[in-house]
């Protein structure tokens, strides 16, 4: 649930940053019409429930039969794929692994089971002929409630991501502001870490249909500022930064002010995250060329370089609508490199084209940016629903009208608000819609 209360702080954090001048949006741009190609039907198109591990452990951690129970109520429901969670944020995993240890605990519940968590989910997925999907937290090694590798192994808690403040650089382990503890993507160690991890889960388990990056990104803005960064940002820049961290940017009360190397800084993170992604999909393809390679982000492109993640197509550049983008920076969109891809349309208004903050306009301007590289699939936030059952079959037809598919996080809120009737209602709606249209 921690994941949860996180998505809420960070909207309300995005929401005031878009406010700055260097993140003007050209609202006009948004609106995008891809290529004429034949529309794939609302049939083809994926319904995927996301089943987060804290949240749902309780019911899942001991009970195979809790997880056949709600598989299939996933497919009466009209889902089509599950994505489960097999590393939280405490960075132990639940599937057999030799490179890192099983989660035992997490909150108040306890896992006394030793059957193959991940490997029961797949067998019974299969069984009810949904595609099963496992979900990684990636750049993380530990949270403040579970706590995790980095709290267990001193070599892995010096992974952990240097974090810029108005008061100054410190490790985001003693920083209580921030749950997760993220790892230094920059830092090769950690790469070759979770690629390791990666390889393992595709070589062990072989029909699982896809392996998902969730968290694959830097913590924020204020990270990294580690010397290993500087010093690789210099190697890629080729120059010294004679004042450091001040040449990227400094502080203006809780506001960023950007410095002499401030855009080219946000494009070496970018291309960071780029060239992991590049790696991670080689290493899952390079074991079993069937699993598909997939990645959720936040919707909000105008200001996701805050993460150190550009999502979008190559031939998409944003430095014709952003002042914060180098011409450069369009290089390292990896759209292209994904086989699934889901996007956060977690605003609670429903239409609206000319907005990242609606659930349509966050989808549209989704395939705006992606240019058709991968499918979008519009990702709903089921606490935006509680008591509106019919926002939530809006919502839900709105992602198989307008988008590529369907995401909706979590299945907790399914459960907590009785919504599983309501998304039913939209898929259904979404599926009669195209076949009357093809009639």
């Amino acid at each position: 649930m921690n994941r949860l209360l996180f998505i809420i702080s960070f909207v309300i954090f995005l929401l005031v940053s878009c406010t700055t001048s260097h993140n003007t949006l050209n609202e006009d741009d948004i609106p995008w019409k891809p290529p004429t190609t034949p529309a794939t039907p609302v049939s083809e198109k994926p319904k995927i429930l996301w089943i987060d591990a804290s949240a749902n452990f309780k019911y899942f951690a001991n009970s195979k039969e809790s997880i056949v129970i709600y598989l299939e109520k996933a497919k009466s429901a009209g889902f089509t794929d599950v994505i489960v969670d097999v590393r939280p944020t405490c960075g132990d995993v639940l599937f057999k692994s030799n490179i890192v240890a099983e989660v035992k605990k997490l909150g108040d519940i306890e896992r006394t089971a030793t059957w193959d968590y991940l490997a029961v989910f797949i067998e019974e997925a299969h069984k009810q002929n949904l595609k099963i999907h496992a979900n990684l937290n990636t750049m993380v090694g530990g949270n403040m409630r579970d706590g995790g590798v980095v709290y267990r192994d001193a070599a892995k808690a010096a992974w952990l991501t240097q974090i810029y403040y108005p008061t100054g650089i410190i490790s985001i382990k003693e920083d209580n502001k921030s749950h997760a503890k993220f790892f230094n993507p920059i830092n090769p160690e950690v790469q070759s870490y979770m690629l390791s991890i990666f390889t393992e889960l595709a070589q062990n388990y072989p029909s699982l249909d896809g392996i998902i990056l969730d968290r694959a990104r830097f913590n924020s803005m204020e990270s990294d500022f580690s010397e290993l960064s500087k010093k690789e940002f210099e190697k890629y820049a080729g120059q010294t930064l004679s004042n450091f961290p001040t040449d990227i940017f400094t502080w203006n009360g809780d506001k960023v002010v950007p410095g002499k190397q401030y855009n080219k800084w946000l494009e070496f993170r970018a291309k960071t995250i780029y060239d992991f992604f590049e790696k991670a999909r080689n290493s899952i393809k390079s074991v079993n060329k069937n699993i598909k390679f997939g990645t959720y982000t936040g919707s909000w492109y105008s200001t996701y370089y805050n993460e150190g993640v550009n999502w979008a197509s190559k031939k998409y550049d944003p430095s014709k609508y952003y002042n914060w983008a180098t011409p450069e920076y369009k290089n390292f969109g990896y759209a292209t490199l994904l086989d699934i891809y889901m996007t956060g349309a977690y605003g609670k208004t429903l239409y609206g084209t000319t907005s990242e903050w609606t659930v349509e306009g966050a989808i549209l301007n989704a395939k705006k940016v992606t240019r058709g590289d991968v499918p979008v699939c519009g990702s709903l936030y089921g606490l935006n629903f509680e008591n509106k059952p019919q926002d939530a079959e809006e919502a839900t037809y709105i992602c198989l009208t307008k988008g590529d598919g369907l995401m909706f996080f979590d299945m907790i809120y399914l459960i907590m608000y009785d919504q599983w009737d309501a998304v039913k209602k939209g898929i259904d709606r979404a599926l009669a819609t195209d076949k009357n249209k093809n009639k």
